[in-house]
């Protein structure tokens, strides 16, 4: 018998996969409103609340990548490798298929959908999935075959695997996050390392500090290094070139267009890591040239919302963490910029080595104080409760201002003290704008 503790979406495909095997199961959910919807589908005597029974009568217990490992209830069943999440069962159906996972603190599901749009391109069914795309039993219960699995893994997602079997595995870049999840860097840099493949290919940054260590640390493993500022890599990426020293030495390949949608010099990393695949899979590079040029990226993930001569306008809100927030500042002047949510981090001082950029910082949400005493020594800060009256305040700020002006929605924060996810956060802030832009003949 096994318990599915949580569920979301993960949770769900869980229940179609063990219904398919005929496995026998039992369900919860902390929320009450899950519990009632699900229970109309179900016999209410399916559910097993964790928290008044004995979790020992449990083969296994499928966890909710959104519960901590690290809950009292579940301290003696971590001991005991009782806890799993769906990429265990992922895992444990599909041994011999083809898998590229992308691991890393961020520009994750931008490298997922690239690289799945080069496969696509390439005329290769592909299945895109976990913390992205779809979930990953999906790929089970769908009865299709796949050429190539894309897979986002989380660091959550990879807590309780051990040895992944993976065709290519990447790690994006490493920096602080989910530090009110983990105990500090090197636990949640523990839980990341679990994505390094034994017989695959493993591509990892030297850009940033935690990921060069391990680069220059693992041993007895395939890795190639990438990187936006270091040309001793394996493979680095200019302005509009990538240079290969891998694949043959010394080779330049000119990238003559890219899309708005891989805007920025972060987004670099994301085109390199895909170029990489490209080769590993001998693709055509027209092709990978041809997909950068068109890329439709995916929402909140520094999109373009408005732009004119006089302003432009990013919806960032996918940014949760500070690194990312200045990896989006770093690329535009005279911002005004906006912060806010529950903070993860306390090291939102790291933002006076950008104060010649910005103008006026915005905070807003459960975190809006905390960040109001760490920047207000250095930074014009105005507070406020919500988004709603934060951009009524901006749209006032901004036309006493003649220059050329970027509003950049970069929270450097979770959207869980006033959303459901920051896919709804960002879906708010954009209305907003449009509002505004509107009701006020902004061009």
């Amino acid at each position: 018998m096994y318990l599915i503790y949580g569920l979301q979406k993960s949770g769900i495909s869980i229940i179609e996969l063990f219904e398919k095997k005929k496995i026998e199961y039992k369900l919860w959910d902390d929320s009450l409103k899950v519990r009632n919807i699900l229970g109309k589908k179900y016999s209410k005597n399916i559910f097993f609340n964790p928290k008044i029974n004995d979790l020992n009568f449990f083969k296994k217990i499928f966890l909710s990548p959104g519960i901590s490992l690290r809950k009292k209830q579940f301290k003696h069943l971590n001991k005991i490798n009782k806890l799993q999440r769906d990429l265990n069962l992922y895992t444990s159906y599909l041994t011999k298929e083809k898998i590229i996972a992308i691991t890393g603190t961020n520009g994750k599901s931008t490298t997922t959908k690239l690289i799945g749009d080069i496969l696509k391109k390439n005329k290769m069914k592909t299945f895109i999935g976990g913390n992205y795309g779809e979930p990953l039993c999906k790929s089970i219960t769908s009865n299709k075959k796949f050429d190539y699995h894309v897979i986002e893994l989380s660091s959550f997602q990879l807590e309780t695997i051990k040895n992944i079997n993976t065709k290519i595995s990447i790690i994006t870049n490493l920096s602080n996050d989910h530090l009110d999840r983990y105990y500090n860097i090197a636990d949640y840099i523990k839980q990341k390392k679990n994505i390094i493949s034994k017989n695959g290919v493993n591509l990892i940054s030297i850009d940033d500090k935690y990921s060069k260590k391990i680069f220059q640390t693992t041993r007895n493993k395939k890795f190639i290094s990438f990187s936006i500022y270091n040309k001793s890599a394996n493979l680095y990426m200019g302005e509009n070139f990538i240079l290969d020293n891998y694949f043959k030495k010394n080779k330049k390949i000119f990238i003559s267009e890219i899309s708005s949608d891989l805007e920025g010099s972060f987004n670099n990393q994301n085109i390199l890591i895909a170029y990489i695949c490209v080769k590993l899979l001998k693709l055509p590079e027209k092709i990978f040239l041809d997909v950068i040029k068109k890329f439709k990226g995916l929402p909140y993930r520094a999109s373009i919302i408005f732009n004119s001569n006089k302003l432009k306008i990013i919806n960032n809100s996918k940014s949760t963490n500070i690194n990312s927030t200045i990896n989006s500042i770093k690329n535009y002047k005279n911002i005004y910029l906006i912060l806010g949510g529950r903070a993860k981090e306390k090291n939102f001082e790291i933002l006076s080595n950008f104060k010649e950029k910005i103008i006026c910082t915005y905070v807003f949400g459960q975190s809006a104080s905390f960040i109001e005493k760490k920047i207000n020594k250095f930074l014009n800060v105005k507070k406020f409760k919500n988004l709603k009256t934060l951009v009524v305040q901006i749209m006032k700020d901004i036309k006493k201002n003649d220059t050329k002006l970027t509003i950049l929605f970069a929270p450097a924060c979770s959207s869980y003290d006033q959303y459901n996810n920051y896919m709804e956060r960002g879906s708010e802030f954009s209305k907003l704008i449009k509002k505004h832009i509107i009701d006020n003949e902004i061009s």
